[in-house]
Formats: structure tokens, C-alpha cells, sequence
């Protein structure tokens, strides 16, 4: 899962330890380095004044890691923070373990000026409050590839002189830009033929293919030095990179961007709820989505008609393009033989 630049600092044994000693103020996770240290910095004290309630922000590690920190606190009856920031796979996953704590949606008003299906469905209320998007683009080098590409296609099209770096992890968005493009979309990834036949296009990438990452800054180094002419990547950080002054460009193809959103979600064991959902009802304001857009470069989960982001900005973290929908539930459905098949993929 995304990792803003270096992760720095896994919250482990001595995360629980800490929380003990700081039950009077609410304990809010995310991705760990820019990503976490940005919130703290620009958004949480704002949350502080408006409301009186302390903020410890916690460092948390990619997703995996993270759920089974919070599974194995459960089981000794603890919670290693009061909010955390996952992405709607961890949400759907925790709640089929019982991980997450019902949320009564009238108690966070400003989650109905969220744009439609921004929230995840508990038992009884909302486990996942929709906190923040961001898109995976087509990055490429300036210095090596001026001509910057306007669709998905030209991945298979264009030689990049062999010096393409895709994405290993089959839920990275690869499999449904690959749906959407030269397929049906979500219709082709229903059954395991039809994702066997997007695996398979998929392949055709390997002969021009240098890298196969899982380390996402593995790639950003590559790509800022010209190791690597191209690849999918998160648009906010390219973003970053471009305000640097590297030679990147950041495309929204004519298919369109995958959209990824992330959600607040608050797990079970937390004696906090009350001001999580406090917490949750602020960020969902359109003022704080638009601040976190300007000082983070997320893509805002209102309507842009209520915010004040000019032309350029708005340009800065997403597009009008209709973007390529992660498909997780039929991800999940399929995981093991997903998960295989393109592991077999890579490795012929």
C-alpha cells in the first residue's frame, strides 16, 4: 500500500505502551513520513482548537502489517490507535474479522456533503468514513520521453527503450487499467477466465519491462534519475517531485487515472469513540479537505463546488476524467487465484 516518500517509524510493542500513558487525548494513525507528519503538522491542530481534544499522531506501516498489529491487539483486548487511515480493502477485511467499531452517521453530519459511495457499511452504522483520495497515473521522465503519452496503451505501444518499472502487487490498479482498456472493465474481472485474459495482456509488458517493484521508492528514485523511463505511480507524490523541480510528468490518460480513497475507520477496542466520531465529522469539512489538498496534493472527497481550489490546483491532485474504479470486491473474491496467477506471470 502507498508510502509518501520513506516510511519512517513501524508502530509495534512500544506503540500499545504508549497509548496507555496518553488515554486522555485521541490517538489518530497514518501512513508514516510526509504523510503523517503533514497531518500533524497542518490539519490535526485545527481539530484541537476547534474542538479542545489532543491529538497523538501515530506512524503506522502499509496495510498488512498495520491489520494485524490491530487483530492481534483485539485478541489481548486493546487498540493501538482511536482512528486509523486505511484503504477500503482493510475495511472490508476487518469487518469480516470484527475489527472495527460501528459508527452512528448521524453523529458526523458533514459526511453527507461527501461525494456518493464514500462511505463502507457496518452491521448496525458505517465502519469506513471516506477521508481522502488520491490517483495512480502514467509517470514518465522528461529528459527520456518528452512526448508525454495520452492513454494506457502506449505502455504496450511504445518500446520506453526497455526501461519500463510496473507495479508486482496485482491490487496496485494494474489489473483494471488493463480491464479498462483493452477490455470490459469490472465485466472482464467477474470470472477467472476473464482475469486469466487480463493477466495475459498484462504479460505482454515483460520484454520492455526492467523492473517489477514493490518498493514504491525504489521507483520514485528511478524514475527522477532516468533509470527508469516510465511506470504507474501515485500522482500527489510525482507531484512532489514535479514542484522540485525533477524532470517528471504526471498523465491522466484518456481512460483515466485510478482513483484510490482512503477511510477513517475505528476499531473496536478504542474507549474513544465519541471523539472519533468528532474527529471523523471534522474532516469531512470542505474547508479541511481543501486544505489538505493544498498542502498534502490529495484529491478532495467533496464536491468541488464547495471548495475554493482555483483551476491550477485542482489540476495539481486530479482530473475531470471519469477515473478507473478499484474493483476490491471482486479482487477479494478472486484474491488466490489472482494473486497467483500473476506471481506466475512475472516469474515465466
Amino acid at each position: 500500500m502507498k508510502k509518501i516518500l520513506k516510511t519512517m517509524g513501524i508502530v509495534g510493542a512500544l506503540g500499545f505502551a504508549v497509548s496507555a500513558a496518553h488515554a486522555d487525548t485521541l490517538r489518530v494513525s497514518a501512513w508514516g513520513g510526509f504523510f503523517e507528519e503533514t497531518l500533524a503538522a497542518e490539519v490535526y491542530p485545527g481539530f484541537t482548537e476547534a474542538t479542545g481534544i489532543k491529538v497523538e499522531s501515530i506512524a503506522q506501516p502499509e496495510d498488512s502489517t498495520w491489520m494485524t498489529q490491530i487483530a492481534n491487539a483485539a485478541r489481548a483486548n486493546k487498540a493501538p490507535t482511536d482512528v486509523a487511515l486505511v484503504t477500503d480493502s482493510v475495511v472490508i477485511r476487518g469487518n469480516n474479522m470484527g475489527l472495527w467499531a460501528d459508527l452512528n452517521p448521524t453523529s458526523m453530519p458533514n459526511l453527507s456533503g461527501l461525494l456518493a459511495n464514500k462511505t463502507i457499511a457496518g452491521d448496525t452504522g458505517i465502519t469506513g468514513a471516506g477521508a481522502l483520495g488520491f490517483f495512480v497515473t502514467l509517470v514518465t521522465n522528461t529528459d527520456n520521453e518528452p512526448n508525454t503519452p495520452t492513454s494506457w496503451e502506449e505502455l504496450w505501444t511504445r518500446d520506453w527503450n526497455n526501461k519500463l518499472a510496473m507495479n508486482v502487487v496485482p491490487q496496485s490498479g494494474i489489473i483494471e487499467i488493463t480491464a479498462k482498456t483493452f477490455f470490459d472493465g469490472a465485466e472482464t474481472m467477474k470470472t477467472e477466465e476473464g482475469l486469466q485474459k487480463i493477466i495475459d495482456k498484462i504479460g505482454e509488458l515483460k520484454g520492455k519491462t526492467t523492473l517489477w517493484y514493490r518498493d514504491e521508492g525504489q521507483f520514485q528514485q528511478g524514475i527522477e534519475d532516468g533509470t527508469y523511463n516510465a511506470g504507474m505511480y501515485y500522482h500527489d507524490v510525482a507531484m512532489l517531485s514535479v514542484w522540485d523541480g525533477k524532470p517528471i510528468a504526471t498523465t491522466f490518460p484518456k481512460e483515466g487515472g485510478v482513483a484510490v480513497d482512503a477511510f477513517w475507520s475505528v476499531p473496536a477496542k478504542s474507549d474513544m469513540k465519541d471523539e472519533a466520531q468528532q474527529f471523523i465529522n471534522y474532516m469531512a469539512q470542505p474547508e479541511v479537505q481543501e486544505k489538505m489538498a493544498l498542502a498534502m496534493g490529495i484529491f478532495p472527497l467533496v464536491p468541488r463546488s464547495s471548495m475554493n481550489l482555483s483551476d491550477e490546483d485542482f489540476a495539481a491532485v486530479g482530473s475531470e476524467i471519469d477515473p478507473i474504479i478499484p474493483q476490491t470486491a471482486l479482487f477479494l473474491k478472486h484474491q488466490e487465484f489472482i494473486e497467483e496467477a500473476f506471481a506466475n506471470m512475472v516469474a515465466e
